[in-house]
């Protein structure tokens, strides 16, 4: 049976105490050749274990090298199977693994955002630079009088035009201002934020638009580390959909939680509506998408945006019995 390496490690430290006192021993009998023979040996095991520790230190500068350097298929190699190299082999390809799939989240989910956010930059741009002239146009000629033609059928129906003209292109220019939004979220400035008092006066605000929700704070003394005004933002989005999505039920439900889950902060917004459907699930964060007939698409949108912003993510869960928004904040 091979013995582990850790056992071994103490074997050879042993040896070298044994072999330590019994060269003493022998050198101050006279025999030095044999001293120095067991000094020699003293040498040796003194080496043997410099290079297992060199063994193991050098794979993890491996590893620290491949992660520095962005290379996440590196992977610690152990011929044996029941050594301590082998334990930390399978326990740091593990972590390695999973800082792995985490990364790769949150590169996805950063170049899908600047995707969205360049896709939203240019068409906002043309259209500003198509619609802002036909607007000024359609201004000066419906505000225009002409004396000789006040009373024509032609000259109404041309005015009538010019008029339908003007509020569809404002009409659309408050629309591209929407989405212009998505691109225009600046970096938050971090303070601490109490949760307890910043979900109370949520209440107070929004109680007279008739959005009503209960709330929970563990523990009572919790502190958020985020953007004030961007943090408001986002539970205000997410209690008017709640809102909205309860508008059916015969009693309306919404519940805030906010709890600190190891180093990060969850704060969730649930509702009883009647839930989302796994079609539509996967797309409520995509700009321009909404499942509500008059819905802009930019609500959910903006939420994720912020919550990117902050290094975090929102994620949902939803069912015939509600939905459940989970902000998650690092820590």
């Amino acid at each position: 049976m091979k013995l582990q390496t850790k056992y071994i490690f103490f074997l050879k430290i042993i040896a070298i105490m044994l072999l330590s006192l019994i060269g003493a021993w022998i050198y101050l009998r006279g025999f030095y050749f044999s001293s120095a023979l067991i000094l020699v040996g003293i040498v040796a095991v003194a080496v043997s274990m410099y290079f297992d520790r060199k063994k193991l230190i050098s794979r993890m500068e491996q590893l620290i090298a491949g992660i520095r350097h962005s290379d996440f298929s590196t992977h610690f190699v152990s011929n044996t199977s029941n050594d301590e190299f082998h334990q930390l082999s399978q326990e740091m390809n593990e972590a390695l693994d999973i800082f792995r799939s985490r990364t790769h989240d949150a590169m996805m989910d950063e170049a899908e955002s600047q995707a969205w956010q360049k896709l939203i930059s240019v068409l906002t741009h043309e259209i500003m630079n198509s619609i802002t002239p036909i607007i000024s146009l359609s201004e000066t000629l419906s505000e225009r009088e002409t004396p000789n033609e006040d009373g024509s059928e032609e000259y109404h129906v041309m005015k009538h035009a010019m008029e339908t003209i003007h509020r569809r292109s404002k009409g659309l220019l408050s629309f591209v201002e929407n989405y212009r939004k998505l691109t225009r979220l600046p970096q938050p400035t971090v303070q601490p934020i109490h949760v307890q008092s910043m979900l109370k006066s949520m209440q107070q605000l929004i109680a007279p638009g008739g959005i009503e929700f209960t709330y929970s704070v563990y523990p009572d003394q919790l502190i958020l580390k985020a953007d004030k005004g961007m943090t408001d933002q986002l539970l205000l989005n997410l209690l008017k959909n709640a809102h909205e999505a309860c508008v059916t039920q015969s009693k309306s439900k919404i519940d805030i939680e906010a709890v600190k889950v190891g180093d990060e902060i969850h704060i969730s917004v649930s509702d009883n509506g009647q839930g989302i459907s796994p079609e539509a699930i996967e797309k409520i964060f995509i700009p321009f998408y909404s499942t509500k007939p008059s819905g802009s698409g930019i609500g959910l949108s903006i939420c994720r945006q912020i919550m990117l912003r902050h290094k975090g993510k929102i994620v949902v869960r939803s069912d015939e019995n509600g939905s459940k928004f989970t902000m998650v904040f690092p820590g």
